[in-house]
């Protein structure tokens, strides 16, 4: 027999033995996914800085982006309502364009909906005068034949090849 040991881990997981990917008792700090994330993205970002051209283009990036805040924060301080009513009459405008951009989208529509059906009308006429003139150059071959049989004297053969309606 064996030795039983005060802690030991196979006695412990023996009647459950897939306990150790159990979550509930582990005693360590648990980390969701969110969190999990974000040190993955932190620590991402951190390599990436690792190299110099990378630090530099986003260190002036941030430099770019608080001075525009900062002068968007200074124009807001001094003037509120009319960066309020500059920022209405911009959607305004944009509206009334997005708005003239539809109708123009309409129209357009609508015109090549009309042009695709002329040319649907069209396209049956040629079929219809293709196929008349097929027919009538078939009525011209039957015609030649008969004139060349007649001019050499077979109109008994022209009768005979002719097939019977």
């Amino acid at each position: 027999m064996e030795p039983t040991l005060q802690d030991d881990p196979h006695a412990a997981n023996a009647n459950n033995p897939n306990r150790q990917f159990d979550q509930t008792n582990s005693g360590g700090p648990r980390i969701n996914v969110v969190t999990g994330m974000l040190l993955g993205a932190l620590v991402g970002g951190l390599i990436a800085l690792l190299s110099s051209s990378n630090r530099e283009t986003t260190k002036q990036s941030l430099t770019n982006a608080k001075s525009s805040v900062g002068g968007l924060v200074d124009t807001i301080k001094e003037d509120p309502a009319g960066k309020a009513s500059q920022v209405i009459e911009q959607v305004k405008s944009a509206s009334g364009m997005i708005q003239e951009v539809s109708t123009d989208v309409q129209n357009v529509y609508e015109k090549v909906v009309g042009e695709v059906d002329t040319v649907k009308q069209d396209v049956n006429k040629v079929v219809e005068t293709a196929q008349e003139a097929k027919s009538d150059l078939q009525d011209i071959g039957e015609k030649v034949v008969e004139a060349k049989d007649t001019a050499l004297g077979n109109e008994n053969a022209t009768n005979e090849n002719k097939p019977q309606a």
